[in-house]
């Protein structure tokens, strides 16, 4: 199907608005863009919400998408961040006592960072998502 361009003026917070959503998508600028007006021109046949509810459902996808590439990289620093642990207490070990740690106090001292490291996470996550508990007056 043949196309054209369209030369479109937008504010720079629509513009940055945009560029996040296809960056999140994976997508061009353009392409979320010529989704946006061929989802506002469809008609209306199931009443004013449709197009909403086709929205929301997009937007959630996406979401879905951006959460799923977070936890693989959470996965994959947990991962290398047990690797480097594991090997500085080998080392530290030889260092100070020329062998290396037996099993049953390795794993304790990597149980107690693992511990450490949820508690570091929980205040981390605490903060990005802000659900830290507040006091409400009369409770």
């Amino acid at each position: 199907m043949a196309s054209r361009t369209v030369t479109v003026r937008l504010p720079d917070e629509v513009l940055e608005v945009l560029q996040k959503r296809a960056e999140a998508e994976n997508r061009k600028v353009s392409d979320v863009v010529r989704d946006f007006i061929s989802i506002g021109l469809e008609p209306k046949t199931n009443g004013p919400n449709e197009t909403g509810h086709k929205q929301v459902i997009e937007y959630l996808e996406g979401f879905g998408d951006i959460l799923m590439s977070i936890l693989f990289q959470a996965v994959g620093a947990r991962y290398f961040a047990e690797m480097a642990t594991n090997y500085s207490t080998d080392m530290e070990s030889l260092m100070r006592q020329g062998q290396p740690m037996d099993k049953e106090s390795k794993a304790a001292l990597m149980a107690r960072f693992e511990v450490q490291a949820m508690e570091v996470a929980k205040k981390v996550w605490s903060g990005i998502i802000k659900m830290e508990q507040t006091e409400r007056p009369g409770s």
